[in-house]
C-alpha cells in the first residue's frame, strides 16, 4: 500500500512513505525500538496482523489477534520515553500511549514496552499496560475529532 505524502499513522509528523512504510515492508530498517514500536503502532491501525506477529519475539509470541474483526478505531500514538540504545545493546524499551475508540468508549493505553534484538532484528517482547476507559456521549463531539457528533461518527463504524 503507498500513501504518498499523508501523514504517517504514528503520528511522527512524517510522510507515511517515508517513515513507517519502509520498514512495514521490511522489518531489518527498525533499527531502534522506537522505530519498531512506531511501525507496529500503524500496523494494528492498518490491520498487517502478519508484520505484527513476525515482530513478535518468538517466545512471546501470541496466536492470531483477528484483527481483520476488529473495530477498534485508533486515534493518536505519542512517545514518552525511549531508551538510547548502543550498537552493543540487544534490549530497548519505549513508553508510549495511544488513543483509540473501542465501541462507545475512548481509551488510553499507557504502556511501558521491552524489545530485544536477535539476529540484529528488533523484537517486541512484552510490556506492561494500564488502559483507562471513558465512555463518550453519542450527541457529543466525536474525538477523532471529525467535529460530527459521535454518534454520527465512529461510534457508526465501531459498532
Amino acid at each position: 500500500m503507498t500513501i504518498n505524502f499523508a501523514p504517517c499513522f504514528c503520528c511522527s509528523d512524517r510522510p507515511f512513505n517515508l517513515c513507517c512504510e519502509p520498514i512495514l515492508q521490511d522489518h531489518a530498517k527498525a533499527t531502534v525500538p522506537e522505530v519498531l514500536m512506531r511501525s507496529r503502532y500503524t500496523a494494528y491501525v492498518l490491520k498487517n496482523e502478519t508484520y505484527l506477529l513476525a515482530t513478535w519475539a518468538p517466545s512471546t509470541r501470541p496466536g492470531p489477534l483477528l484483527l481483520e474483526e476488529s473495530t477498534t478505531k485508533w486515534l493518536g500514538l505519542e512517545i514518552i520515553a525511549s531508551t538510547e540504545v548502543v550498537p552493543e545493546s540487544d534490549t530497548g524499551e519505549v513508553e508510549f500511549k495511544a488513543r483509540f475508540i473501542e465501541g462507545d468508549q475512548l481509551c488510553t493505553m499507557h504502556e511501558k514496552s521491552r524489545f530485544i534484538r536477535h539476529s540484529g532484528l528488533w523484537y517486541y517482547l512484552d510490556g506492561t499496560c494500564d488502559i483507562d476507559k471513558q465512555k463518550v456521549a453519542r450527541n457529543g463531539h466525536c474525538p477523532c475529532g471529525s467535529g460530527k457528533k459521535f454518534k454520527r461518527c465512529c461510534l457508526q463504524i465501531t459498532s
